[in-house]
């Protein structure tokens, strides 16, 4: 790793990878097996962080995302919702909750992946940065608990795959409570073959397009140490050398559109020169919308991340909990979360640049609910919620009051009660709605990418990352990304030898 941009831009590279998060880190690792590669992180390192290392960091991140320099950088989409994305190398593995779970076989099926390479793959990812955990924290059970008295069944126990019922699954944070990023899968990489330069913000891609042909050819960044604007090339007497985009869902599309591939007439309103009108860049994107309780605990809880989840409706909700403490001189208070996830929503939005200056945060707009039916799969999941409340398992956590009754003491929204009444359940996914941050889409396999992963009609340049998926894949979609970063490394590898 380096922050040193100039003498990194004083060569030529076979691959240019362009984000060191959850995909572009397992996938320059792959590919500098055999080949240079360049590392282009907008952020700085996340070894010797503390916030970073310790799962009870997490919220901390959250809270200072206004903040820079800070690892998570916080925006607020169209729809007025608060949400971040990682600024750091291993990026949103770097902040998030750390379940780890691998996505359906029917997903695998229906995005056309060898499966056999797909498995592999998963492998190569865990044995790094997955754990499974050698005890089950106290709400993590109870959940588990409620979920099997709700019938949320069968029970499967510990496993990594995605299946109907109630499971157990990994987590990147290992069991002393230190988190393992992306960025560790950097460990498999030919040292002297890769170059990870820091603090480099891509502010647009560099074509030659005098044959007719839209080509890349580098990258224009920008350093944050010192200021300066660089260009960085690809090897030019080779055909196969390529810039990879694993940006991510904000961050890819960004820099295609900043770049003049897009929507021509969006691009015209910001005078950014067009070079390919590509209609679907920045489209059909998602944000899978969460619906959430939290409750006081009389009794002491852990600061758990997730462990368990419900998977239920043919697929259709995902149920999640997590717990933590606040401490106010000596008082504590402990909070028990437990959320919903749509998992497959229809509602589609889009993404616009705000400016033409790349250290801008874009335009999103989600669209949560503007499909009916999504907001029938949320009213499904909060009913299977407040079942959940009424069982044995939660109950042990209500607290006493008068005469004989007892009652879960609510931190914000209360969970409806009463099964009928759809209206308050609505009301309650709207009240409640927040993100789980498994926003994806921008770069779509099929509208504006090939099943190879190239951009269309542009030579010599791919995306890797959660942009190309048109559904959030698993209950929760690091596993497979970073599974996808080295998937298609190796395919490229392949293509090579073949050529």
């Amino acid at each position: 790793m380096t922050a040193d941009a100039e003498k990194v831009a004083a060569r030529t590279y076979d691959y240019i990878v362009v984000g060191g998060g959850t995909a572009g880190c397992p996938l320059a690792a792959t590919l500098s097996q055999n080949y240079s590669v360049l590392l282009l992180e907008r952020g700085d390192s996340p070894y010797g962080n503390p916030d970073v290392k310790d799962n009870k960091g997490f919220f901390k991140i959250l809270g200072n995302a206004s903040e820079f320099p800070s690892v998570a950088e916080g925006f607020v989409s169209e729809d007025g919702v608060q949400l971040v994305r990682g600024r750091v190398l291993g990026g949103d593995t770097a902040i998030n909750a750390g379940f780890y779970s691998r996505a359906s076989f029917d997903y695998i099926r229906k995005m056309k992946w060898d499966e056999k390479l797909v498995n592999e793959s998963y492998e190569w990812v865990e044995k790094k940065n997955a754990f499974k955990p050698n005890k089950l924290f106290r709400w993590s059970s109870a959940v588990r608990d409620a979920q099997l008295e709700a019938g949320v069944l069968p029970y499967n126990g510990y496993t990594l795959d995605h299946l109907e019922g109630t499971k157990i699954s990994a987590s990147t944070i290992d069991n002393d409570g230190r988190r393992h990023t992306a960025a560790d899968l950097l460990q498999y990489a030919n040292p002297d073959n890769i170059v990870v330069l820091l603090n480099a913000t891509a502010s647009r891609l560099l074509f030659n397009s005098s044959s007719g042909k839209v080509k890349v050819t580098g990258v224009d960044f920008m350093s944050s140490v010192d200021g300066h604007s660089y260009q960085v090339l690809i090897n030019q007497f080779s055909h196969s050398s390529e810039v990879i985009l694993s940006a991510g869902s904000i961050g890819s599309p960004q820099l295609l559109l900043l770049s003049g591939i897009g929507p021509s007439q969006q691009l015209k309103e910001l005078n950014v020169s067009v070079l390919l009108d590509l209609k679907f860049v920045g489209k059909e994107i998602q944000d899978p919308p969460r619906a959430t309780f939290t409750i006081a605990s009389p009794k002491p809880l852990e600061f758990a991340q997730i462990q368990v989840v419900g998977i239920v409706d043919n697929s259709q909700v995902y149920i999640e909990s997590a717990s933590y403490f606040l401490q106010e001189n000596a008082t504590y208070e402990y909070l028990g979360i437990t959320a919903i996830k749509v998992a497959f929503p229809l509602s589609r939005g889009e993404l616009r640049l705000r400016t033409a200056n790349p250290q801008d945060t874009p335009f999103v707009r989600y669209n949560y609910y503007s499909n009916s039916y999504d907001l029938q799969e949320c009213i499904f999941g909060v009913k299977l919620m407040s079942n959940l409340s009424k069982t044995t398992s939660f109950q042990k956590f209500a607290i006493k009051g008068s005469g004989n009754s007892s009652v879960l003491h609510f931190i914000g929204s209360t969970l409806p009660q009463n099964q009928s009444d759809s209206k308050a359940f609505a009301k309650f996914c709207r009240d409640t709605l927040t993100t789980f941050w498994h926003y994806h889409g921008g770069c779509q396999i099929d509208l504006v990418i090939d099943k190879r992963h190239h951009v269309k009609g542009v030579d010599n340049l791919r995306v890797v990352d959660n942009s190309i998926f048109k559904d959030s894949p698993g209950t929760n979609p690091q596993a497979t990304t970073m599974m996808l970063g080295r998937y298609v490394g190796v395919h490229i590898l392949q293509e090579r030898v073949n050529n």
